[in-house]
């Protein structure tokens, strides 16, 4: 079923329980001329617009307390210097950084020595 709306980035949903309501369509699915003419952020810019969505002004951002959201450490609109240097470190040890906590991240650079004791326990 094609999307009714005027919006080409939008469909009717296939799911019942939808009762027939508009929904995004998947952006993979979408050819490269509906796209053309709208203006949409990425990376940092798109995180960074998100924060100031989520809080309103630019200093909220900066005092933002939601340290559970996975956009908190890049809500500057920057990735801190401590997220790039475990980055480099998991990538190093050959651990998928996905397996590496920004918690983890934190430990290692305020304990280097315990951290590279660590590694050296779990590499036997």
């Amino acid at each position: 079923m094609r999307h009714s709306s005027k919006n080409p980035l939008l469909e009717v949903s296939q799911f019942a329980s939808d009762g027939g309501q508009l929904i995004g369509r998947d952006p993979r699915d979408i050819p490269l001329e509906h796209y053309i003419g709208r203006s949409f952020l990425v990376g940092l810019e798109a995180v960074r617009a998100k924060c100031l969505d989520c809080a309103f002004d630019p200093k909220e951002v900066r005092k933002c307390v939601q340290t559970d959201c996975p956009l908190w450490p890049l809500r500057m609109g920057c990735v801190p210097k401590a997220l790039r240097k475990a980055a480099m470190r998991a990538k190093t040890l050959r651990r998928p950084s996905a397996a590496t906590t920004p918690a983890e991240f934190v430990e290692a650079e305020q304990n280097p020595d315990d951290e590279a004791e660590n590694d050296a326990e779990r590499a036997i």
